[in-house]
């Protein structure tokens, strides 16, 4: 048994798409969860008129990526599923993929599709992402951003799995948890996937589910927050005193390189707003670290960082140096850690 989970905020547009492809899976054995997040267009209403079939849940608050995801999980574990397949709105999934997932599924591996463009008129064979980066500041971003499909030939490990499209046993999910709702939005599937591999299980693409994505990349303010201030939350919640003691002089330089670039964006508050953000969450993050169960040696999971910081999206000459800078820094300490 399946809970595919959508979490809505005035994501009218894009339901007609997303669900009727869900609901034309060749695989059945699923229920649809969706957790509006309250909305203020007609999404719960769109969803009652046309998908009955849907287990709608009406948040009164916005919770967040984080916290509606996890109110259905609690329905999909109250429900007695297996796994729990996340989604987000605005993707389009093939008729066989929910198939394969299942057909790949071993009850101790979080899986992802293999997330293609939408262009916003049709399906391309560009991919979005195969299975996300992590590199050793915290930064995450799309893998294999804008190749070709076909340039994926086979299964393989991933770092994070993209929180757009995460099949996940709910067995690891009552091992090590759901969510941290202190994330929000952004980063909190890179979270739960490094919280799945020290606890001992794998994360893998699944090359032959398919899903398309209405991806377009944003710079606003509000992004820029959280995107930030979760990557710093999640270092030092999951990252060894060891680890961020080497890592600290690029992270000095990283972080001189970000106060220049909200500086220059114009949003130079939110980049004091964060370090504030992160101060105040210090106490609750440090708790929370010590409850992390961690069974693989900090050495074994070198193979699931990466030194690069070549986000495609951000393809300007200051990042090229930043991402050769870190390449170079993460050879000279890798061996340390």
């Amino acid at each position: 048994m399946v809970s595919i989970i959508i979490v809505g905020y005035n994501s009218e547009k894009y339901l007609k798409e997303c669900l009727e492809s869900v609901f034309a899976s060749s695989y059945n054995k699923f229920e649809v969860i969706f957790v509006d997040n309250n909305s203020q267009d007609n999404s719960k209403e769109y969803i009652e008129k046309n998908f009955p079939r849907v287990n709608l849940i009406n948040s009164k608050d916005n919770l967040g990526f984080a916290g509606g995801n996890n109110i259905g999980i609690k329905k999909a574990i109250s429900d007695k599923s297996d796994y729990i397949f996340l989604l987000n709105p605005d993707t389009i999934i093939d008729q066989n993929c929910l198939g394969k997932l299942v057909e790949k599924a071993d009850g101790e591996t979080i899986l992802q599709p293999l997330i293609l463009l939408h262009d916003g008129k049709q399906k391309t064979d560009l991919i979005n992402s195969a299975g996300n980066i992590l590199n050793f500041l915290g930064f995450s971003y799309c893998g294999s951003y804008k190749k070709k499909r076909s340039e994926i030939i086979s299964d393989k490990d991933i770092p994070v799995a993209s929180g757009a499209a995460m099949f996940i046993p709910v067995k690891i999910i009552k091992k090590i948890g759901a969510f941290d709702e202190s994330f929000f939005m952004y980063h909190e599937d890179v979270d739960l996937s490094w919280r799945a591999m020290i606890a001992g299980h794998n994360i893998r693409l699944t090359r032959d589910s398919l899903i398309w994505h209405k991806y377009s990349f944003s710079r606003n303010k509000n992004k820029m927050f959280y995107t930030e201030r979760n990557r710093i939350l999640f270092i030092i919640k999951n990252f060894s005193l060891r680890h961020l003691l080497l890592t600290a002089p690029m992270q000095l330089i990283i972080t001189l390189a970000l106060l220049l670039y909200f500086a220059s964006d114009g949003i130079i508050l939110s980049w004091f707003r964060i370090q504030f953000a992160v101060i105040k969450s210090l106490p609750a993050l440090l708790q929370e670290k010590r409850k992390i169960i961690k069974t693989i040696p900090p050495q074994d999971l070198r193979r699931f960082l990466s030194g690069s910081l070549n986000f495609s999206e951000l393809n300007s000459r200051p990042f090229r140096v930043l991402d050769k800078a870190s390449t170079i820094y993460w050879k000279l300490i890798i061996s340390l850690l």
